[in-house]
Protein backbone atom coordinates (compact mmCIF):
# COMPACT_ATOMS: atom_id res chain seq x y z
CA UNK A 1 0.00 0.00 0.00
CA UNK A 2 1.35 3.39 -0.95
CA UNK A 3 1.17 6.73 0.80
CA UNK A 4 -2.03 8.68 0.09
CA UNK A 5 -1.69 11.93 -1.85
CA UNK A 6 -4.14 13.68 0.48
CA UNK A 7 -2.88 14.60 3.95
CA UNK A 8 -4.64 13.29 7.07
CA UNK A 9 -7.51 15.49 8.27
CA UNK A 10 -5.78 16.40 11.52
CA UNK A 11 -2.86 18.06 9.72
CA UNK A 12 -3.65 21.73 9.31
CA UNK A 13 -2.39 24.67 7.25
CA UNK A 14 1.37 24.51 6.72
CA UNK A 15 1.65 20.81 7.62
CA UNK A 16 -1.02 19.97 4.98
CA UNK A 17 0.85 22.06 2.44
CA UNK A 18 4.10 20.23 3.21
CA UNK A 19 2.40 16.82 2.90
CA UNK A 20 1.15 17.71 -0.58
CA UNK A 21 4.59 18.93 -1.50
CA UNK A 22 6.77 16.04 -0.34
CA UNK A 23 4.59 12.95 -0.78
CA UNK A 24 4.76 13.08 -4.61
CA UNK A 25 8.55 13.38 -4.35
CA UNK A 26 9.08 10.47 -2.00
CA UNK A 27 6.54 8.25 -3.76
CA UNK A 28 8.95 8.13 -6.70
CA UNK A 29 11.03 5.74 -4.60
CA UNK A 30 9.45 2.29 -4.97
CA UNK A 31 10.57 1.35 -1.44
CA UNK A 32 8.38 4.04 0.16
CA UNK A 33 5.03 2.78 1.32
CA UNK A 34 2.29 3.43 3.86
CA UNK A 35 4.60 2.26 6.68
CA UNK A 36 6.54 5.50 6.19
CA UNK A 37 3.42 7.54 6.93
CA UNK A 38 4.39 8.30 10.54
CA UNK A 39 7.74 9.73 9.47
CA UNK A 40 6.08 11.85 6.78
CA UNK A 41 3.55 13.15 9.33
CA UNK A 42 6.34 13.95 11.80
CA UNK A 43 8.24 15.77 9.06
CA UNK A 44 5.19 17.87 8.18
CA UNK A 45 4.38 18.68 11.82
CA UNK A 46 7.97 19.71 12.56
CA UNK A 47 8.03 21.88 9.45
CA UNK A 48 4.89 23.69 10.62
CA UNK A 49 6.36 24.12 14.12
CA UNK A 50 9.55 25.58 12.66
CA UNK A 51 7.61 28.02 10.49
CA UNK A 52 5.34 29.14 13.35
CA UNK A 53 8.29 29.60 15.70
CA UNK A 54 10.16 31.58 13.06
CA UNK A 55 7.14 33.85 12.57
CA UNK A 56 7.04 34.42 16.34
CA UNK A 57 10.74 35.32 16.37
CA UNK A 58 10.22 37.73 13.48
CA UNK A 59 7.39 39.45 15.34
CA UNK A 60 8.97 39.56 18.81
CA UNK A 61 12.70 39.16 18.23
CA UNK A 62 15.15 36.46 19.25
CA UNK A 63 15.81 38.10 22.62
CA UNK A 64 13.91 40.45 24.90
CA UNK A 65 15.03 42.67 27.70
CA UNK A 66 14.45 41.22 31.17
CA UNK A 67 13.65 43.32 34.21
CA UNK A 68 13.31 42.62 37.92
CA UNK A 69 10.52 44.54 39.56
CA UNK A 70 11.08 45.65 43.15
CA UNK A 71 7.85 46.16 45.09
CA UNK A 72 7.28 47.79 48.48
CA UNK A 73 6.08 44.92 50.69
CA UNK A 74 3.82 47.18 52.72
CA UNK A 75 2.09 49.28 50.08
CA UNK A 76 2.58 47.08 47.00
CA UNK A 77 3.92 50.13 45.17
CA UNK A 78 6.52 49.48 42.47
CA UNK A 79 9.79 50.94 43.71
CA UNK A 80 11.94 50.16 40.68
CA UNK A 81 12.37 48.02 37.61
CA UNK A 82 15.97 46.95 37.26
CA UNK A 83 17.38 45.72 33.96
CA UNK A 84 18.91 42.25 34.49
CA UNK A 85 19.92 41.34 30.95
CA UNK A 86 18.35 39.66 27.98
CA UNK A 87 16.19 36.57 27.78
CA UNK A 88 16.14 34.18 24.83
CA UNK A 89 12.80 33.83 23.06
CA UNK A 90 11.65 30.19 23.64
CA UNK A 91 10.66 30.03 19.96
CA UNK A 92 14.37 29.97 19.05
CA UNK A 93 14.65 26.63 20.88
CA UNK A 94 11.66 25.31 18.93
CA UNK A 95 13.38 26.35 15.71
CA UNK A 96 16.56 24.55 16.80
CA UNK A 97 14.87 21.29 17.75
CA UNK A 98 12.43 21.16 14.82
CA UNK A 99 15.23 21.90 12.35
CA UNK A 100 17.30 19.03 13.76
CA UNK A 101 14.28 16.70 13.54
CA UNK A 102 13.60 17.82 9.96
CA UNK A 103 17.17 17.02 9.01
CA UNK A 104 16.96 13.55 10.57
CA UNK A 105 13.51 12.72 9.15
CA UNK A 106 14.42 14.16 5.75
CA UNK A 107 17.47 11.93 5.66
CA UNK A 108 15.38 8.89 6.58
CA UNK A 109 12.89 9.72 3.82
CA UNK A 110 15.59 10.30 1.19
CA UNK A 111 15.03 14.06 0.98
CA UNK A 112 18.69 15.07 1.25
CA UNK A 113 21.35 14.71 -1.46
CA UNK A 114 23.47 12.49 0.80
CA UNK A 115 20.60 10.16 1.69
CA UNK A 116 19.57 9.87 -1.97
CA UNK A 117 23.17 8.99 -2.86
CA UNK A 118 23.24 6.30 -0.15
CA UNK A 119 19.92 4.87 -1.37
CA UNK A 120 21.26 4.68 -4.92
CA UNK A 121 24.36 2.84 -3.68
CA UNK A 122 22.14 0.37 -1.81
CA UNK A 123 20.07 -0.23 -4.94
CA UNK A 124 23.26 -0.76 -6.93
CA UNK A 125 24.51 -3.28 -4.35
CA UNK A 126 21.18 -5.11 -4.43
CA UNK A 127 21.41 -5.45 -8.23
CA UNK A 128 25.00 -6.72 -7.96
CA UNK A 129 23.92 -9.25 -5.30
CA UNK A 130 21.08 -10.45 -7.54
CA UNK A 131 23.48 -10.84 -10.48
CA UNK A 132 25.89 -12.86 -8.30
CA UNK A 133 23.05 -15.10 -7.12
CA UNK A 134 21.98 -15.71 -10.74
CA UNK A 135 25.55 -16.60 -11.69
CA UNK A 136 25.83 -19.03 -8.77
CA UNK A 137 22.46 -20.56 -9.63
CA UNK A 138 23.58 -21.08 -13.24
CA UNK A 139 26.88 -22.56 -12.05
CA UNK A 140 25.11 -25.08 -9.81
CA UNK A 141 22.60 -26.18 -12.38
CA UNK A 142 19.98 -23.46 -12.33
CA UNK A 143 18.05 -24.56 -9.24
CA UNK A 144 17.67 -22.61 -6.05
Amino acid sequence: MTLPDSPPDYLKSTARYMWRRIVPLIKKDPNVNNMDRTMVEAFCVNYEMMRNAYKHVQERGAVTAAYKTVVNPVTGEVISEDFVGYKRNPSTQIIDSSTAKLKQLGSELGLTPQSRDELMKLKGNAKEDKDRMEALKDFFGGKS
